[in-house]
């Protein structure tokens, strides 16, 4: 059974990520200079998750256009959550030094951001906007690794459930005590629990997470995790006879494999 440790590539990390390249891209004083040489890097990898197309001064908001992967994004299941999609975002800017830079600039100037998404594939948009007044919470309301890593559970619950592979299914995502725990379905017309070996699904999964935690997103993410102390929890149940197999990723591990990786 092929696994896909891209699904880590969340949404809310992908926020936080922007900015970190924003303003380290050009941390000048005036507003139109920065958006104008940031966006003459455009499109910006974002790693497994998109890449961001282009950074433009409207009239009342710095525009972010960005593309999506909807192999990991449901834009439909965003359009529906806005109000989750954003509170993940302000989480996710809230405790990033560099995203800080750049919102005190926009406070200074008057100015919200908007972003627009649009699906690699169906090309679907939606949009959600940060007022002025938002982005100055921000700066006087820092968010804790815990406040954080919940923002991004709700964000990704929000485009549950998730195909991950042709015998897996994503179905829910949750924090339960020291654990983030992934819940998957498998589909046993595909394949027999039986059959599956877990260790061997955990040994894959640690020897591609050096690969993933590197990712611009990812890695973001997985740093939330390690920050809240919290290990991450594989949870798959068979669609018919509901046979529950798991494994776990400690904290040490996880730390050890961003340890190596660096």
């Amino acid at each position: 059974m092929k696994r896909k440790n891209q699904l880590f590539s969340l949404l809310a990390v992908v926020f936080s990520a922007m900015f970190l390249i924003t303003t380290t891209s050009c941390n000048q004083s005036k507003l139109q200079i920065t958006v104008s040489l940031t966006n003459a890097k455009c499109p910006i990898d974002m790693g497994l998750a998109g890449s961001i197309e282009s950074i433009e001064l409207g009239d009342e908001n710095v525009i972010y256009t960005i593309k999506l992967n909807e192999q990991f994004s449901n834009i439909e299941a965003m359009e529906q959550n806005k109000e989750d999609i954003a509170r993940s975002i302000v989480n996710s800017m809230s405790n990033e030094e560099s995203a800080q830079e750049l919102m005190k600039i926009l406070v200074e100037e008057n100015f919200g951001i908007e972003y627009v998404f649009i699906g690699n594939k169906s090309g679907q948009k939606m949009n959600v906007e940060l007022l002025p007044e938002q982005i100055n919470a921000i700066l006087s309301t820092p968010t804790t690794a815990h406040e954080k890593l919940i923002s991004i559970v709700k964000a990704t619950k929000v485009q549950l459930p998730m195909k991950v592979d042709v015998v897996t299914t994503m179905k829910d995502m949750i924090i339960d005590g020291d654990d983030v725990i992934y819940i998957y379905d498998i589909d046993e017309n595909q394949v027999k629990m039986s059959d599956i070996d877990i260790d061997v699904i955990k040994a894959n999964a640690i020897a591609n997470l050096a690969n993933v935690i590197s990712d611009a997103a990812a890695g973001q993410f997985f740093q939330t995790v390690m920050d809240d102390k919290k290990n991450v929890r594989y949870r798959y149940f068979g669609d018919k006879t509901g046979t529950k197999l798991e494994y776990v990723i400690s904290l040490d591990e996880l730390l050890g494999i961003r340890s190596n990786a660096n």
